[in-house]
């Protein structure tokens, strides 16, 4: 670990005076992970940085393989993360950079730096951490690193200043109708993304959600906030997506929440149509939202090319509803679905799950079945992705979790979490066998055969094989001897789709 003081003379010698202005922002994952997803949080640092005239490059650690990547001698190196596995790749770079260029600083940001900044920044491959939002932050960062000025005069960073752990102030919030529309996408290879290669791109409309869910990153990191692009700014944004990869067929938008402002959905559908974008989309969206929707407004977005909308539903059991503060009832739920085939049947719901809360108990799992099944009875077309395993990453919920968990205490214990695959040490050992069955069979009986048709045929009949075993364990609540899922578990931890 460097001194703060101390090694921006050092930099100061070796950026300032070669007049050097490279950095390099860092996506950390497995190297030939399945299916990834266009970093567009790199993307639009990168495109900041080049703002301030910055030469930027960007490695994607699932594309390319790092032991083989030259990582030179940078003003600094970036890595986003969140918590689970994507922190052990991290480190892993962080590693690697310190014996290929140890003069270089490394910057931590994303949400998991950002919700634990000082025991992210006490770590010894950590030197300085940005936290929340950093297009405007890592700007001045990158000056102040640049031109040797002291680390106290940059606002959103928390560094190891000779041992003690420094919070800056926080820094700006952003207008997002001024990030770029042209974001610097030949940063990347493109071409390599499956996402990309099948007409799907992702963008970005909107920050943050104002709701409470315990469970959710929210809660701290946007502190219940939501800011959005204007319909306007969201509609020129597509159209020049479409001029520059013109094999785009769905528009995919990566918020957490799109629907907070349904005037501004309203204009942007209205947009489509006027403007004559030819587009498919989908979003994620509450329960709550939807089943207040009328008949005019669904319409309004069949027509204007949604065909799909995301939920999660959490829960049957308005007990555990209560416990994460989801706000959102059973009724709701189905009155959801129920309008969506009504009114608007070409856009299909997709409901995710979860299992494993503190005090959850067979009674409330039953609830979730049998709420499951009356969706998918009120509307056939409801798609179920799985019930997955909750898996404590910090929020409100982790503050009320049992004596018998312990918060992991350091990046590395952060990094070897497996995000769904976690066992709750509040369960009995038979209970979460159990519940890692129940995630096993609704993931195989009820993962959409839309999103396998990209597999290869042998995956293809070992997969159908499989999802008749699970429907027949699901019909029959029969979750005891799980072997071919044991099986079909660790095939499926290979496969992003699953996880």
């Amino acid at each position: 670990m460097f001194s703060s003081q101390t090694c921006l003379s050092h930099f100061c010698n070796i950026h300032t005076g070669n007049n050097r202005k490279d950095i390099l922002l860092v996506f950390p994952g497995k190297f030939k992970a399945p299916d990834p997803q266009v970093p567009l949080s790199l993307l639009y640092l990168a495109a900041s940085l080049r703002e301030e005239g910055f030469t930027v490059r960007i490695l994607d650690m699932r594309l390319n393989d790092y032991h083989h990547f030259e990582v030179g001698n940078p003003i600094f190196v970036g890595i986003s993360c969140m918590s689970g596995l994507q922190i052990k790749y991290a480190l892993e770079f962080a590693r690697y950079t310190r014996m290929q260029a140890p003069s270089s600083p490394i910057v931590w940001g994303g949400i998991h730096p950002t919700l634990l900044p000082e025991q992210t920044a006490s770590n010894d491959y950590v030197d300085i951490v940005v936290r929340g939002e950093g297009e405007l932050i890592i700007k001045d960062l990158a000056n102040a690193l640049a031109l040797n000025e002291p680390l106290d005069t940059v606002a959103g960073i928390t560094y190891n200043l000779n041992g003690l752990i420094k919070n800056n102030p926080d820094g700006n919030i952003i207008d997002l109708d001024d990030e770029p529309i042209a974001l610097p996408y030949d940063l990347l290879q493109m071409e390599r993304y499956p996402s990309v290669k099948s007409g799907r791109f992702h963008i970005q409309t909107s920050r943050g959600c104002p709701h409470r869910c315990g469970f959710c990153y929210n809660s701290y990191f946007n502190k219940k906030k939501w800011r959005a692009k204007s319909a306007k700014r969201v509609l020129d944004e597509i159209e020049y997506i479409l001029t520059k990869f013109p094999n785009v067929k769905i528009i995919d938008p990566i918020d957490d929440n799109v629907f907070v402002d349904k005037k501004r959905v309203e204009n942007i559908c209205q947009g489509i149509l006027k403007r004559k974008i030819e587009i498919q989309w989908r979003a994620n969206c509450r329960f709550d939202y939807l089943s207040t929707y009328d008949k005019d407004f669904l319409e309004l977005l069949e027509k204007a090319g949604c065909v799909e909308l995301d939920f999660g539903g959490e829960s049957g059991s308005e007990r555990l509803q209560q416990l994460i503060c989801k706000d959102v009832t059973a009724e709701q739920m189905l009155e959801s679905v129920k309008n969506l085939r009504r009114w608007t049947p070409s856009i299909e719901p997709y409901v995710s799950w979860m299992c494993g809360l503190p005090g959850e108990t067979d009674e409330d799992l039953n609830q979730t079945f049998d709420l499951m099944d009356k969706m998918s009875e009120v509307n056939p077309k409801t798609q179920h992705y799985g019930i997955f395993v909750y898996t404590p990453f910090p929020s409100p919920v982790m503050e009320f979790l049992p004596a018998e968990y312990k918060s992991p205490q350091s990046l590395e214990q952060w990094g070897s979490i497996h995000v769904f695959h976690f066992d709750p040490p509040w369960h009995t050992k038979a209970q979460v066998e159990k519940l890692h069955t129940i995630s096993a069979v609704t993931r195989c009986a009820f993962y959409p055969q839309s999103r396998i048709k990209e597999r290869d045929a042998a995956f293809k009949i070992a997969y159908g094989i499989m999802k008749r075993m699970a429907k027949y364990r699901w019909k029959h609540r029969y979750f005891e001897f799980p072997i071919e899922l044991k099986i079909a578990d660790a095939v499926a931890r290979k496969f992003k789709g699953f996880l």
